[in-house]
């Protein structure tokens, strides 16, 4: 987060993805600060990041009530935590599929003067539009050119980028400077990172063999620092590698529980494609979940609000969600076009009623 941190010794941490510090320290100033009568400020600062030690450790329900809460707390005495805040929210909906409210969340971080890179570039891959997110982290590339640190982040996001839109060069690249900075800050999360960017671009390249040792010593330091979502896209890497290699039942076990962590966090989109492959299914377009693709069907037979949610036994205001990032990851703006999306995609069949 660059100088955005207002507690240095933090601040440093997270940019340097100590994890195992961060937590320590955060967690000790999060005592100190709670005997203090008149806090709020730092208790707040502290809250971004609590949240984003929480994030990291599965507890994406207390990291959003942490970000919620400095967004609220400091509204009017600290712009520069409640953009983070604000960031932070859009980081776990976009993990959550809920790909609306994560724009809008990083709209507000942009609006108070955060970067909303990597995560924006993030957002727009979620939404299928490849060609777009590679162009929007180059660019935010370029404008932090002489900060190693603040790149770190954006060249492991742009590895996934790249690798997506068919760039395997510009993943080669930006692995290798990951790779560089790990190295020269020897940290544990960055090590972490700049192994599973190795991996995914020797998997990307036809080397299985190569990719598979790469990635379970990823998988084991994600493990290590107790980081389960990473761990399991590093999984999803293992599994890839794995059936290149033509161990099939490796694969289905590496799948199983990638699975099962994506679905205990509420990682839609990522359990979705970890379901798809584990049952050799197709993975659905534009990141839908199963459900939003059940949503979208009903939408294309027809039915209204009310009825989507009589029928699958869902509240109107789930409905209405589903509907939202529905839209967004297709990119359309009205029920027609979602419709129309529907019939083209093999996701509801003509005259369905």
């Amino acid at each position: 987060m660059g100088g955005q941190h207002l507690l240095p010794p933090d601040g440093g941490l997270h940019e340097l993805a100590d994890v195992r510090r961060a937590a320590e320290w955060t967690e000790a100033t999060g005592r100190w600060l709670a005997g203090l009568p008149a806090a709020v400020l730092f208790t707040g600062i502290c809250r971004v990041h609590r949240s984003q030690v929480l994030q990291l450790k599965g507890a994406w329900a207390q990291a959003e009530r942490e970000a919620t809460l400095v967004c609220q707390d400091l509204a009017e005495l600290h712009v520069a935590a409640v953009a983070e805040g604000h960031y932070q929210l859009g980081e776990l909906r976009r993990l959550r599929g809920e790909l609306a409210g994560a724009e809008d969340a990083y709209r507000q971080a942009h609006r108070l003067g955060r970067d909303p890179q990597p995560g924006l570039a993030l957002l727009r891959l979620a939404q299928g539009r490849a060609a777009t997110a590679s162009a929007s982290i180059r660019a935010a590339l370029a404008a932090v050119s002489a900060d190693r640190l603040a790149r770190a982040r954006l060249c492991a996001a742009q590895v996934e980028i790249a690798l997506a839109a068919g760039e395997p060069e510009v993943a080669g690249r930006a692995c290798e400077e990951l790779q560089q900075t790990a190295s020269t800050y020897g940290s544990s999360g960055l090590e972490a990172a700049a192994l599973q960017a190795r991996g995914a671009v020797l998997g990307a390249g036809g080397r299985p063999e190569a990719a598979l040792p790469t990635l379970r010593a990823a998988c084991r330091r994600w493990q290590e620092l107790d980081a389960p979502y990473e761990a399991a896209r590093v999984r999803l890497l293992l599994a890839a590698a794995y059936r290149a290699l033509g161990d099939g039942d490796a694969a289905m076990r590496e799948l199983d529980e990638a699975e099962a962590v994506f679905g205990r966090l509420g990682a839609g989109p990522d359990a979705a494609r970890a379901a798809a492959a584990l049952h050799g299914r197709p993975a659905l377009p534009a990141g839908l979940t199963g459900r939003e693709a059940e949503v979208l069907a009903l939408v294309a037979a027809g039915r209204t609000n009310r009825e989507i949610a009589e029928t699958l036994v869902l509240s109107h205001k789930t409905v209405a969600r589903h509907l939202s990032n529905i839209f967004a990851k297709i990119g359309v703006t009205s029920r027609t076009q979602a419709a129309a999306y529907a019939f083209q995609h093999g996701l509801a069949a003509p005259g369905r009623g």
